[in-house]
């Protein structure tokens, strides 16, 4: 951001909030694409039940299926997807395990989802993102919260609306993934108050993450760290000194109207849901009107639905307790036990010492930031978290990648990733995909940008972040030996030579973030190497 500068980034109001508004036009979206759709999964329940009822403990699908009652399998003529709703007596016969993992994975495609609305809706947030230095601007957002207040500059819709449905949403995800809570409808019982204040509290703990969180507002986008006037675009031509408000979008308010509105909206959801929809429905669950009605009056738990992939109309409390218990979340077949002693008995560590190509910008005598394929030697280190998730390290050196030096390059390259890889693991290959930040480090280089005052700079050691993305194959000659090809993308962060003025500017645009601006470059990797195992 360049600060006191007509340039400078400024907004009118806060573009991403506008997310949660648009849920209702995605909830319409989701009904219409589960009702096109409801035909093929009505055949693929009653081939489930055909097929599988007979060995139900060895497969199990996905898709929503209805357990039916021996009484309901010896009446022909009963409707096959009634609704059975489960007793306390099914509750505590069947073993329960809460969903920690579909706690968070849902809550992450969540916010997920909302970081990429707002980085798509906002190119001021893409500038921030891509040009600015994340953790530096981060910090010194949180720094600028001013908690003294209750209004953050955001205006009713967004505050008293689009933020109570964030908090539904995310209590809602709480509820799914609670095996007592998902099967309640609204009562005064004990069961139904607890279930829903653990709700309050999750949509409390994901709301101060979305504010404060280092995937939240004050990261992406960093809420806190710069000011602009209220209801004005920049330039601001009705600006007066004093009289005109400006804020850093920061308050009290989203910290305690999101979870204590959102659990409101809950209960208002849950009241819809057992005094209108279950009343039209009736007994019925094959006619579309219910159907439609049902997700439309609940777009919170729609949202929450389709985070878990299931109808915007599917309420846990309609299917058996076994089977959601069981089914787990996604399509899966139970490995035999030979499958899983086998994945057991693999080995967990793997070391690849490896041959590396590295297209990157370097300088020689003739051309300065040239691409250049540079060569050396490196190895990756790899420890198996579980069936499907590694932890990743992979370091690599150039000797002499630059000869000559740059602001940007100079001698040798040393690079180190260190991240997460996953993908399809068999016997005799292995297929993965890794995501992985690090740094490139030059131990030879200019420590700053040449300028009228120091043409040359002192020369010494400079380190860039990266971030690495690899595909990686192996095929297994062994059990302990194998050869590895992996293809690698590495964009380099490059600090440019611009820099803001000094200060923090002057009211009503004022910034406490960095100065200093940033450049990414793709680079592509290829290495080679053979891999041990144990």
């Amino acid at each position: 951001m360049k600060a006191g500068n007509e340039t400078s980034i400024a907004r009118g109001k806060f573009a991403g909030s506008r997310f949660y508004p648009t849920i209702g036009f995605l909830s319409v979206f989701l009904l219409t694409f589960f009702l096109c759709t409801d035909k093929l999964f009505s055949q693929i329940n009653i081939l489930n039940q055909q097929n599988f009822d007979h060995n139900i403990d060895t497969a199990l699908i996905y898709f929503p299926f209805h357990v039916r009652s021996q009484e309901e399998l010896e009446n022909k003529d009963a409707v096959p997807d009634a609704p059975r709703h489960i007793s306390s007596d099914d509750l505590a016969t069947t073993k329960q395990k809460y969903h920690w993992k579909g706690l968070i994975w849902q809550s992450l495609e969540l916010n997920s989802i909302e970081s990429v609305f707002r980085l798509a809706d906002d190119d001021q947030i893409q500038t921030l993102l891509f040009n600015k230095p994340y953790w530096h601007d981060y910090i010194a957002s949180l720094h600028q919260f001013n908690m003294g207040r209750w209004n953050d500059g955001d205006d009713f819709l967004i505050n008293y609306v689009g933020h109570p449905m964030q908090g539904a949403v995310s209590g809602y995800i709480e509820i799914q993934n609670d095996p007592t809570g998902s099967r309640l409808e609204i009562s005064r019982s004990s069961a139904y108050l607890k279930s829903r204040w653990y709700a309050l509290l999750w949509s409390a703990a994901y709301s101060t993450q979305s504010e404060i969180g280092p995937f939240g507002e004050a990261a992406l986008g960093n809420e806190g760290g710069w000011t602009y006037p209220l209801g004005c675009k920049r330039p601001c031509p009705e600006y007066q000194p004093g009289v005109t408000k400006y804020t850093n979008n920061t308050g009290w308010v989203d910290f305690i109207i999101t979870p204590v509105v959102g659990e409101l909206w809950i209960i208002t959801e849950d009241t819809l849901d057992r005094y209108v929809s279950d009343r039209v429905q009736g007994d019925d669950r094959t006619r579309l009107f219910p159907k439609i009605l049902r997700g439309s009056l609940n777009p919170s738990r729609t949202m929450a639905n389709f985070l878990r992939w299931k109808n915007p109309w599917y309420r846990d409390w309609q299917h058996s307790a076994e089977a959601w218990n069981r089914a787990g979340d996604g399509i899966h077949f139970t490995p035999s036990d030979e499958q899983m002693q086998e994945m057991q008995n693999r080995p967990r560590w793997e070391i690849e010492p490896h041959f590396t190509a590295f297209s990157v910008a370097v300088n020689t005598p003739t051309c300065t930031n040239c691409r250049r394929v540079t060569s050396g030697v490196g190895a990756e280190f790899s420890y198996r978290l579980y069936r499907w998730l590694d932890a990743d390290v992979d370091t690599t050196v150039q000797p002499n990648a630059s000869p000559a030096p740059s602001d940007r390059a100079g001698g040798t390259l040393v690079s180190g990733v260190f991240g997460l890889r996953t993908g399809l693991d068999t016997e005799n290959y292995a297929l993965k995909l890794a995501l992985r930040p690090g740094f490139v480090s030059f131990d030879n280089a200019y420590e700053t940008s040449p300028n009228t005052d120091i043409p040359v700079p002192q020369q010494g050691q400079i380190t860039h972040f990266t971030w690495n993305v690899a595909v990686s194959g192996d095929y297994r000659l062994s059990r302990h030996f194998a050869w590895r090809a992996e293809l690698q993308n590495s964009v380099i962060r490059y600090r440019s030579a611009y820099v803001d003025p000094p200060g923090i500017g002057t009211p009503p645009y004022l910034s406490w973030l960095s100065h200093e601006y940033f450049v990414n470059r793709g680079n592509w990797v290829y290495q080679s190497g053979p891999v041990f195992r144990f």
